[in-house]
């Protein structure tokens, strides 16, 4: 988890205190086994859903000091590929904008899939893009529900509301299952990744070289990462002409999901989302000529994040906000007087300055991979075919019970290099001392060679204090116990899913590996990719060597050195054993004990019974931005109750002196909602468009309340 560990100190005191975190039993629903349907061939299907929740949620990805959301910039979706062959095999790929994986939400939204669409645990693959402006509280592990933000708790209705939104946007994949040709390829995009990690990935035997067709211009680290956009594009046939037509893409690119400023209290997609909305829209406007549906396309685009472990956005240093310190109470601070400190935060105009720079870089970055990807899909419209092999190899591994089988270390632990946080945002702990002149460990590359045992070069929590006690008695018990891997095969391409985030060079051995087992069988492939943060969640995943260097990443990875060779290990184990047709024995998805923490109501738990009149109380213009103040709807409603996602925008912008133009609405990365107020069961909403140029707009509500014209002049004529 990034760029904070979400096990702090606070989580020792939590874990100590619990007498009784709430435990659920997942067991596995696996396949049925496939029906051939004859005189069929490849067959696609897509869906989206709305799964953006209420303001007040916990903005999980930078640990305990993450805020809670007062309201959305992007929407979050949630959106699926189906693929479906003439053997009855299924396949559905599910990419949303979610913080991390979750196999609490990968066990339930199977058992669904598999009783009404004949897809279970073993062919349906959950992955989260890594938003860190994401919700939190539905994950299987009680330190990521207790410490993934400063709103503290597991919700069981976030969890079945999420469960039920997806499950019903799988089966309306399902049921959109036509006719469809495919491409595979890929490109490399460079300057907008970086490794962040530099001096542990230079821990690695050999060192890492650059691509051959790595820019000479460019810094090393920006050299050394694997930049592969690798696509699938996904043509289905319209039945109403009866031609086929280009439908959306499946996409695998590395890149952290930190290009917003961790001081960020907003829901949103991220440099993903922009990614996805731009070739969503190059589909439907250059290719398909569709403006009808301007606000949600007809086309979807599935952004899956890859071996991002150590790869962060092309960030600005200045979109990086200061942390709190640590300083004398004012107030206090006297001769006669006890010192007293407190964590003093930084001035509100700098936390805007760098918010404003970050939001600049998510727009820039998204919009220049977004257009790699519209090029990479246009590329291979010549390229498309109407078969493809689908096969698939699943497995739950136990990590804690057959560790070692697996080489692992048998208790989980999370390093003091973790809770100084990543190059992406370190925390307020970054190189803290003990009565300021003794280290502790809390900062990059504090390894300690001569800590013993299986966790060697891991400066444990606290461990000068308590050894390693504290962590089997308090921290242990609120991590994850189990992994889900697979691996896919689609066409020509092995797809690995694991539940961490790999780095780079991990990713590369995996690959290595993966396609080496595929080949000794003699199976038809020619490329391996990584999928991470798929199915669930298990920080991070480093080599040997970046292990012993204990950066963030190996402090972060919990099982020891020899993660990275065990999962290697078993892709290579699947990629030899991909099947279609059958259906997998029990022993491949064991029951599994998810503990998941503290019980809480965080979303709202009963919607407003009759809603109410939906108003524009009044609205102004400041320079380039326009704010509006409006009524929408119940305090209990969601910003789309049902999940189904609507042809049109809560709310519009439109140019006042051109008719039925529309300048922006509440999806785009311009406009933002916060909610101000709840009063007797209304929300009220502040909205913020910053790209407003001179001229008179109107705030509307479609099939509601219309704002009169507001001038702007966000400069001089």
């Amino acid at each position: 988890m990034t760029p904070r560990c979400v096990v702090s100190w606070g989580a020792v005191a939590a874990a100590v205190a619990s007498c009784a975190p709430a435990r659920l039993e997942l067991p596995a629903s696996l396949s049925p086994p496939p029906r051939p349907i004859p005189g069929t061939g490849l067959r696609a299907g897509f869906a989206r859903v709305d799964i953006t929740p209420p303001p007040g949620v916990g903005l999980a990805g930078n640990g305990p000091e993450g805020a809670a959301a007062r309201g959305y910039r992007l929407r979050l979706y949630a959106r699926v590929l189906v693929l479906a062959d003439g053997e009855g095999n299924r396949l559905a790929l599910v990419v949303a904008d979610f913080p991390l994986g979750s196999a609490l939400l990968h066990r339930r939204v199977a058992a669904l899939t598999a009783r009404t669409d004949g897809i279970g645990v073993d062919r349906l693959v959950i992955a989260a893009t890594h938003t860190h402006a994401g919700p939190g509280h539905y994950f299987e592990a009680a330190a990521y529900n207790d410490q993934g933000s400063s709103v503290v708790g597991f919700d069981p209705l976030m969890l079945d509301s999420l469960t039920a939104r997806i499950a019903r946007a799988v089966h309306a994949a399902v049921a959109d299952l036509r006719a469809a040709r495919v491409a595979w390829g890929s490109r490399a995009v460079w300057g907008y990744t970086r490794i962040r990690s530099l001096p542990a990935m230079l821990h690695n035997i050999p060192p890492p070289a650059a691509r051959p067709d790595a820019p000479s211009t460019l810094f090393p680290e920006y050299r050394l990462v694997d930049p592969e956009l690798a696509m699938l594009r996904v043509d289905q046939l319209d039945p109403a002409t009866g031609r086929y037509r280009p439908s959306g893409a499946f996409s695998i690119f590395a890149m952290h999901g930190t290009g917003n400023a961790p001081a960020n209290d907003l829901l949103d997609a991220d440099i993903h989302g922009i990614v996805e909305r731009q070739l969503e829209r190059h589909i439907d406007r250059d290719l398909n000529h569709n403006s009808d549906r301007p606000f949600v396309p007809r086309a979807f685009h599935l952004f899956a994040n890859g071996t991002e472990g150590d790869v962060s956005p092309a960030w600005p240093p200045q979109s990086r906000c200061a942390v709190p310190v640590l300083a004398v109470l004012p107030a206090l601070d006297g001769p006669f007087t006890r010192s007293l400190w407190q964590w003093r935060p930084p001035s509100a105009a700098h936390v805007a300055a760098c918010q404003h720079a970050a939001r600049e870089a998510v727009v820039r970055i998204g919009e220049a991979l977004g257009d790699s990807a519209s090029a990479l899909f246009d590329a291979l419209g010549g390229a498309l075919i109407d078969r493809m092999e689908l096969a698939r190899a699943f497995v739950t591994l136990s990590l804690r019970d057959s560790a070692t089988v697996l080489h692992l270390c048998p208790t989980p632990a999370v390093g003091m290099s973790a809770l100084a946080g990543a190059d992406d945002s370190h925390s307020r702990m970054q190189g803290w001392r003990l009565f300021g002149a003794f280290p502790v460990g809390l900062e990059e590359g504090s390894a300690n060679p001569d800590a013993p045992g299986c966790q060697a070069q891991k400066r444990e929590l606290l461990d000068g204090l308590f050894g390693e006690w504290l962590n089997k008695v308090a921290v242990a018990g609120a991590l994850p116990s189990f992994a889900q891997v697979s691996v896919l095969r689609l066409g020509d391409r092995l797809i690995g899913t694991l539940p961490g985030e790999v780095t780079t060079t991990a990713g590369r051995r995996m690959r290595e590996q993966m396609l080496a087992a595929a080949r000794e069988r003699r199976l038809p492939v020619s490329a391996a990719l990584i999928m991470g943060l798929t199915n669930g969640y298990l920080e991070y995943i480093t080599t040997p060597e970046e292990y012993t260097a204990q950066y963030y990443e190996g402090g972060s990875t919990l099982y020891g050195p020899g993660e990275a060779a065990m999962f290697g290990r078993t892709l290579a184990e699947l990629a030899a054993s991909v099947s279609s047709g059958d259906s997998l024995p029990p022993s491949h998805a064991a029951r599994i004990v998810a503990v998941v923490g503290h019980s809480r109501d965080i979303v709202p738990r009963k919607p407003a019974k009759r809603a109410p009149r939906s108003t524009i109380d009044t609205a102004w213009c400041s320079g380039d931005t326009l704010y509006a103040r409006l009524a929408l709807g119940a305090v209990r409603d969601w910003p789309v109750s049902t999940g189904d996602v609507a042809a049109r925008p809560r709310v519009e912008i439109v140019v006042a002196a051109a008719a039925g133009s529309v300048a922006s609405w509440d999806d785009d990365p311009m406009l933002e909602l916060r909610l101000q107020a709840r009063h007797r069961g209304l929300a009220t909403w502040e909205l913020r468009w910053s790209g407003a140029s001179r001229g008179r707009y109107r705030v509307r509500i479609p099939e509601g309340p219309e704002r009169e014209a507001v001038g702007c002049s966000p400069g001089p004529p």
